[in-house]
């Protein structure tokens, strides 16, 4: 133990004691970039991408969006189901569809289903509502979207509150 001891304690002898202030003074800064960093991302919401503000912060508004396949790969529908589970009502606008591949995404809003418009949209605590889209309309217009491997569908609320679902997987590749 003795030749390591001894090791160490030449090689912390050996630099020079400004560089110790240096590299003190570094690991601080580095210290104090890391909480300033995870304080700001503790008041950033992950789906607007900006600071909360209080009021924000304590409202009971909640919405969740669930999409279902009617087949797990290639899925010729979609089922959507928007769900208030606050104890407040949401005012909901028009939801839109988010096709994925890689690093690139598409977004097509959805003004209406079966030629009536149903959005902005009055959502009660407790309610659902339940939407099916065929997926062939978007691939006839682009045909580019055939390539795309994942979906997922955003909808605002009319205050500017961003809910999500979660994305489900098309395609394998």
């Amino acid at each position: 133990m003795t030749i390591k001891d001894s090791f160490f304690s030449d090689l912390v002898t050996s630099i020079h004691p400004y560089l110790h202030w240096i590299g003190l003074f570094l690991l601080g800064m580095i210290c104090l970039w890391g909480l300033i960093s995870l304080y700001k991302r503790i008041r950033t919401s992950p789906t607007k991408g900006r600071k909360l503000t209080l009021k924000e912060q304590l409202s009971r508004r909640k919405a969740q969006i669930i999409i279902k396949g009617d087949r797990s790969r290639n899925p010729d529908y979609v089922t959507m189901s928007l769900q208030n589970y606050g104890i407040r009502p949401v005012d909901l606008q028009a939801p839109c569809l988010v096709f994925k591949r890689w690093s690139s995404e598409r977004k097509f809003r959805i003004n209406n289903f079966g030629g009536m418009d149903d959005f902005p949209m009055w959502l009660e605590p407790g309610y659902e509502a339940t939407y099916k889209i065929g997926l062939n309309q978007f691939y006839d217009r682009a045909p580019a979207l055939k390539r795309a491997c994942r979906l997922s569908a955003e909808i605002r609320e009319v205050s500017g509150k961003k809910f999500v679902s979660p994305t489900i997987r098309i395609k394998l590749i």
